[in-house]
């Protein structure tokens, strides 16, 4: 596929700045994640709600994923388009747009956790159809209801594509997992070590996510994309 050589490109070319965007935001998001999953988990196990426990851990790693997507989508833009590569265009872009991706991120994650949880079906048509909207916000610079509207368009006439993307990289992210937490587990027992080894493992897929799916929306977007 493609769109898949031309996100390895810009992962092999850009190795150095994907570095620093993970250690600078990727790992801090990552661990508030972590200290509030835990801490859900282990209040509401006490009293034998994990299933909600695990309905608010959905919620927050959708709204991290689509935050941390950012400066990814921003790196990706740059390089695909020939544009200026810098760091700084990538960290504005955070600045930019974290804040209405963080309020329509709320309501896509609760939508989706909402939806899964009731009858499954109805999450996964609103985690597909609403998946792109920080895309329409760095690559096309839209508003927030046009945001939505984009997202919907891209997600409608892409379906399949998502669907597809989504397995194939959470096989991915569930196969690297397991294989090095259970390589770690038979070195040491230590959970930060374990925990570090993870992350370090998520800079190898997270990236190359979004830059997959950023090229395949640039390339649908076409003209409507600010150069």
């Amino acid at each position: 596929m493609l769109e898949l050589k031309a996100a390895l490109k810009i992962y092999r070319e850009n190795i150095y700045q994907i570095l620093i965007l993970s250690f600078t935001i990727m790992l801090p998001i990552q661990m508030l994640l972590i200290l509030s999953s835990n801490y859900f988990y282990f209040n509401l196990g006490m009293l034998d709600l994990l299933f909600i426990a695990d309905l608010i851990n959905g919620i927050f790693v959708l709204i991290s994923v689509s935050v941390i997507s950012l400066p990814f989508i921003q790196l990706a833009k740059n390089t695909y388009l020939d544009e200026q590569l810098s760091l700084s265009s990538a960290f504005d872009t955070l600045m930019r747009y974290m804040f209405p991706v963080y309020v329509i991120s709320v309501f896509y994650a609760i939508g989706v956790a909402l939806g899964m949880f009731a009858l499954i079906i109805p999450g996964i048509l609103i985690s597909v159809l609403f998946f792109a909207f920080p895309f329409v916000f760095v690559i096309e610079e839209e508003t927030w209801k046009k945001s939505i509207q984009r997202s919907f368009e891209f997600g409608k006439s892409h379906f399949t594509f998502l669907i597809l993307v989504f397995l194939l990289f959470g096989l991915l992210e569930w196969f690297m997992l397991m294989s090095t937490t259970l390589v770690t587990n038979l070195i040491t027992s230590s959970y930060v070590i374990i925990v570090g080894i993870n992350f370090l493992v998520s800079i190898l897929y997270y990236p190359l996510f979004y830059f997959f799916v950023a090229i395949k929306y640039i390339e649908w977007a076409g003209m409507n994309v600010s150069n």
